[in-house]
């Protein structure tokens, strides 16, 4: 009996590490894809421009002229490396920078693209320049 729950125990442990890996990088894909809709919506809606900075180094982004909702004082910051996420940036890159800009009117200056990975699990944001729709691959 304890060498059946073993082998069960040894088949399922990589596919729920597998399961997780794919679940943290879509989450934190997502997350992106969300704050990048949210700044745009800003920027039109204050008739102000907008930007999302991303740090690889740290595994964090800020949107500009939005605060934290847990800590009003402090800019809205967004930390992908710890929990509930857990992965890493691997690349953002708009134009030749890591940030992400909208006109007064939500345009953004630049298409882009932020990559997100967990482990062998990764996930790409995409900004289009055209119509500055958001989609996660």
């Amino acid at each position: 009996m304890l060498s059946i729950i073993a082998i069960v125990a040894a088949l399922a442990v990589p596919r729920y590490a597998n399961s997780v890996g794919r679940y943290r990088a879509d989450a934190a894909a997502k997350r992106v894809a969300a704050d990048l809709t949210l700044a745009r919506a800003k920027a039109r809606a204050a008739s102000n421009g907008q930007s999302v900075t991303f740090n690889t180094t740290a595994g964090t982004y800020t949107v500009s002229g939005v605060r934290n909702l847990d800590r009003p004082s402090a800019i809205y910051t967004v930390d992908l490396s710890g929990s509930p996420y857990m992965v890493t940036i691997d690349y953002a890159d708009f134009g030749g920078a890591p940030q992400a800009q909208f006109d007064m009117f939500g345009t953004p200056q630049w298409a882009g693209t932020v990559k997100v990975r967990s482990g062998d699990y990764s996930r790409t944001v995409q900004l289009a320049k055209e119509d500055g729709s958001v989609t996660v691959q």
